[in-house]
């Protein structure tokens, strides 16, 4: 399927949007026996993921962890809950997602990202509008997706925690990404691959679903952070690229006298922006560099623990448990025993 196809599938009305439309003013039953439960004195339905996905789009059976549904024009949705995380897109016009006590109003190209169990409805959503909503497993959006984003890197792993300090709180966040065309190319060819689907159509959508959340790690760093947060944000990348490249072999010392700092002013400003030590940075960047190594390469444990600048082989296969619960052995293993199937 191409762009211009898929265009024309999102703006052609289906049945259910013309039955919507036609009962517009009707009351709508189709939500009557769902399970009810109270969230703050207010009753609320319950969705559950698998009775959304199935036998709505047929790649649900390449990945039971992610559905991918546009969401029905006219429709009138009950305040609701659900057990999986909720990602939605406005792929043309706008719509009212009203969350909790809360009303937005999205527009072409926002994202809203909702947790479980977050009371919420979308609203006032008409023919030019076209909303895509990608309904996650938490075990997929944990594991599939934000751990290839941050398993490799401390800059991922640094602003996913600035966004998890958000959805702590709200439970929700919203991403204001109109002007990324990045992300509108990212979408479309995900949905030409999820409705006219492949081989290796589930590898290439989890591949576009990382690339669509790195973009918006990048839009909601840039529409968060003032101009003086976002110039030391600029300084902390450099230096985390830095020890990211040389990780092996850096010292505060090297690190201060590349970038002019003095080494405990240096020490200060890490802490400071990240919440982390540069000791803490270094071994993080060493173990996800080995962990990166155990699974994709054949290499023996010992040649890796050298390679991410290790000599104690006993301190390094501490430091590993500690963070992954698994020796080195272990994690390699299990890891490479549960790859799903293609």
């Amino acid at each position: 399927m191409n762009v211009e196809t898929l265009r024309e599938k999102l703006m052609t009305m289906t049945a259910s949007e013309l039955k919507y439309q036609a009962q517009a003013s009707a009351t709508d039953t189709t939500y009557d026996d769902l399970t009810k439960e109270y969230v703050n004195g207010q009753e609320v339905c319950v969705f559950k993921f698998d009775e959304q996905v199935k036998d709505k789009i047929h790649p649900y059976t390449f990945n039971p962890k992610l559905g991918i549904v546009k969401h029905s024009r006219f429709s009138v949705i009950p305040m609701h809950i659900h057990d999986y995380i909720e990602m939605n897109y406005v792929y043309a016009g706008s719509c009212s997602v009203t969350i909790q006590d809360t009303t937005l109003t999205l527009h072409q190209g926002d994202v809203c990202i909702m947790d479980t169990n977050v009371p919420h409805t979308i609203k006032d959503v008409n023919e030019e509008d076209i909303v895509i909503n990608f309904l996650m497993k938490k075990s997929y959006f944990n594991t599939s997706i934000l751990s290839q984003l941050s398993s490799n890197s401390i800059i991922s792993d640094f602003l996913l925690e600035v966004i998890s300090k958000s959805q702590e709180h709200d439970r929700y966040i919203l991403f204001h990404s109109k002007s990324s065309q990045k992300l509108t190319l990212f979408v479309e060819n995900l949905l030409c691959e999820y409705y006219d689907f492949s081989f290796c159509t589930k590898e290439v959508i989890n591949a576009y679903m990382i690339l669509i959340f790195a973009e918006l790690l990048y839009h909601y760093q840039a529409s968060q952070i003032t101009a003086i947060e976002e110039s030391a944000l600029i300084n902390v990348r450099e230096i985390l690229e830095h020890i990211e490249e040389n990780y092996s072999d850096c010292t505060l010392a090297s690190v201060a006298e590349t970038f002019a700092f003095h080494p405990n002013y240096l020490s200060r400003y890490i802490r400071k922006h990240t919440g982390k030590s540069f000791k803490q940075l270094v071994q993080e960047q060493k173990l996800n560099k080995a962990s990166f190594l155990l699974l994709n390469t054949q290499d023996s444990v010992e040649t890796i623990i050298a390679e991410v600048g290790y000599r104690n082989h006993g301190f390094f296969n501490t430091l590993f448990r500690e963070r992954y619960s698994l020796s080195p052995s272990e994690y390699r293993k299990t890891h490479l025993e549960t790859v799903d199937p293609v």
